[in-house]
């Protein structure tokens, strides 16, 4: 005969397991003991209500082995480069236990100097260079975080793949272990070079190694900042993070600035940062500020800006460099005249410093030409703002508007026909090296 379930007492069981069965309960930490006494109630044979107790019985919880491993990854990387993989290991055992760390690893090519090394802060990064092959004692729940570090065969052809697998065993019982496979893929590694305000193979500084001469040279005062354009150049077939970093040393061996000196880098969006990611085939912009120190004395001084992978080591430095000069005005003002005796607008002489000895009687004309170069040419130099050129009507003239008077940029204010007063031309902006011509005429009072 077949038996039926009543629904309530189904519905009683799916509420039991929802309440007791199906949660993840810690696991009873080993060498508990667990008590029980059972009791009972009857009713004697005068009807009097009584209540009887067992003995107790002691269980004590033994420990139980097992272990929990983060899984593996995939990475792409060149042959001969080193490759870092990060773990997490977990006691899920119920007492204090250790795990024994062992690497094996197959493929089309095999990983040489394989070594566990200890990440406390889990960074991914080995806290330091003793290797480990243990845990050492982990309470139960305890995790671990480790790094196994290997090296690519120098003669890895490109694509072939290699499996690395992590196995995590107990010291408790050696039958309970946990593995976790790393896949690595060969491919052309990241080539770095760094170039000076362009990118590309053409680029000034391109090629690898550092340049004897420097690339850029700019030139600033004491206690100004002065900004360098790099370009970080990969043409190598991974990605790559590169740290920044800068040395008056050429090998870079001693990351060094003059005292008061500092450097700062920026991304192309102008936010400080220490390392640059840059992809496969491509460039990244990055901009080199430095702060010379107040009081720094007049000279050169040699940059040597370096790009550095921590993963794989691919590495480039480029020669640039900071000339210090005194503070001097940056605006440079030549006036000239010539005769223009018959006041027609047409200089009767070449335009010249010199003094007019002849000619000059009242009556007569004199045309004037003052002209502002922007004196700061070199590398780096940089843009006059608010740029005025004012002249004044001198004495026993008076302003000629016959010929208008001009300025070759911005706009110019002048005088009203035969009075006194002054020339003046808004000019604005002027760029390093570049100049600008006002001209004007006056008559001599007849």
């Amino acid at each position: 005969m077949k038996l039926s379930t009543p629904r309530h007492a189904v519905a009683l069981a799916i509420a039991m397991a929802s309440a007791y069965g199906t949660q993840a309960i810690a696991a009873t930490a080993a060498g508990t003991s667990i008590t029980n006494q059972a009791s009972a109630t009857y009713l004697d044979s005068t009807q009097t209500l009584r209540t009887v107790t067992s003995n107790t019985v002691i269980t004590v919880v033994q420990q139980v082995a097992s272990v929990g491993l983060s899984a593996g990854s995939a990475k792409y990387a060149a042959a001969g480069a080193q490759v870092v993989y990060a773990h997490t290991l977990t006691n899920n055992g119920n007492g204090v236990d250790t795990f024994t760390l062992g690497p094996s690893n197959s493929g089309a090519f095999l990983m040489t100097g394989v070594a566990f090394y200890a990440d406390a802060n889990a960074d991914g990064v080995a806290d330091n260079a003793t290797p480990i092959t243990t845990t050492g004692p982990l309470a139960a729940g305890a995790t671990f975080h480790v790094v196994v570090v290997a090296t690519l065969p120098a003669g890895a052809a490109n694509g072939a793949a290699n499996n690395l697998v992590v196995n995590a065993t107990s010291v408790f019982n050696g039958a309970v272990n946990a593995t976790a496979t790393n896949t690595t893929t060969v491919t052309s590694g990241a080539q770095i070079d760094l170039t000076a305000n362009s990118a590309g193979p053409a680029a000034p500084g391109a090629g690898p190694g550092v340049e004897a001469n420097a690339v850029a040279t700019n030139s600033t005062a004491a206690g100004t900042t002065t900004r360098f354009t790099l370009y970080l150049n990969n043409s190598g077939g991974s990605n790559d993070n590169f740290d920044m970093a800068v040395s008056t040393d050429g090998t870079c061996g001693s990351l060094n600035l003059p005292s008061g000196w500092s450097v700062v880098f920026k991304d192309a969006n102008g936010q400080v940062i220490t390392n640059a990611t840059v992809n496969a085939n491509t460039s990244a912009l990055v901009y080199a500020d430095v702060t010379v120190a107040a009081g720094a004395p007049d000279g050169t001084t040699d940059m040597y800006f370096r790009a550095l992978s921590a993963t794989s080591g691919v590495t480039d430095r480029i020669h640039n460099a900071v000339t210090v000069v005194t503070a001097a005005p940056q605006i440079a003002l030549a006036k000239t005249q010539a005769l223009d005796a018959l006041c027609d607008g047409v200089a009767d002489t070449a335009f010249s410093a010199a003094n007019i000895t002849t000619g000059a009687i009242p009556g007569a004309c004199i045309r004037y030409e003052i002209t502002a170069t922007n004196t700061n040419a070199g590398t780096g130099a940089a843009d006059v703002t608010g740029v005025v050129i004012t002249d004044t009507i001198p004495a026993n003239t008076t302003y000629h508007a016959a010929v208008v008077a001009s300025s070759t940029q911005g706009s110019i204010l002048t005088p009203l026909a035969d009075t006194t007063g002054g020339v003046q031309a808004t000019v604005g902006v002027l760029p390093p090296g570049q100049s600008v011509k006002m001209a004007f005429g006056v008559r001599i009072t007849p």
